[in-house]
């Protein structure tokens, strides 16, 4: 096996990696999304989180990926607002709506 096949079977692995990371913390943050409207008796609409910027940040010495998430929701059914939620690693770090 040449490097060039040994570097890019190591960027799949990370690819598929990223991928399945984002996967697990998307489920994260979609219930913290149902729990912040819910609380909040707002209505979560399209019930999903959409992936809006993934970032590098520092966090207690280490490297963790930051992602925020977008979602919309309603307060009297006919109005759409947009709320947020920013991961750090696998922990809700901020809701916002």
């Amino acid at each position: 096996m040449g490097s060039s096949a040994l570097i890019l079977l190591v960027l799949l692995g990370l690819l598929v990696w990223f991928w399945q990371d984002t996967l697990r913390v998307r489920e994260l943050a979609l219930g913290a999304a149902h729990d912040i409207c819910r609380s909040q008796q707002l209505q979560l609409l399209d019930a999903t989180v959409t992936l809006q910027r993934v970032a590098l940040r520092r966090s207690a010495g280490r490297l963790r990926l930051r992602r925020t998430f977008q979602f919309t929701y309603s307060s009297a059914g006919d109005d759409r607002r947009t709320g947020f939620i920013i991961t750090r690693g696998k922990h809700v770090e901020q809701v916002g709506l």
